[in-house]
């Protein structure tokens, strides 16, 4: 893709940066849920999934199918490899 991964600007570190030149364990803020009593991180809309952020993933691009995509566009029913684990036992 060519995306450059920053890192964190606090000396020594080597985690990615989330917010402002810093990683969280350097000061970078989650946005918290903004429904009451909920301490999960906000996602869309500043509240969490729980309470009404919908999070799009795209669908499989078979005719009417509804699952979502895995791979390449398709869901494993039609096509999408599994990965299998290359160690044995």
């Amino acid at each position: 893709h060519g995306a450059k991964r920053r890192i964190c600007s606090s000396e020594g570190c080597t985690n990615e940066v989330q917010k402002g030149g810093v990683c969280l364990r350097h000061g970078a803020k989650r946005r918290i849920c903004s429904s009451e009593g909920c301490t999960n991180i906000a996602q869309q809309g500043g509240v969490c999934i729980r309470h009404g952020a919908e999070v799009s993933r795209k669908k499989c691009s078979a005719e009417g199918c509804t699952n979502n995509a895995q791979q390449g566009g398709v869901c494993i029913r039609h096509g999408a490899k599994r990965r299998i684990c290359s160690s044995e036992g």
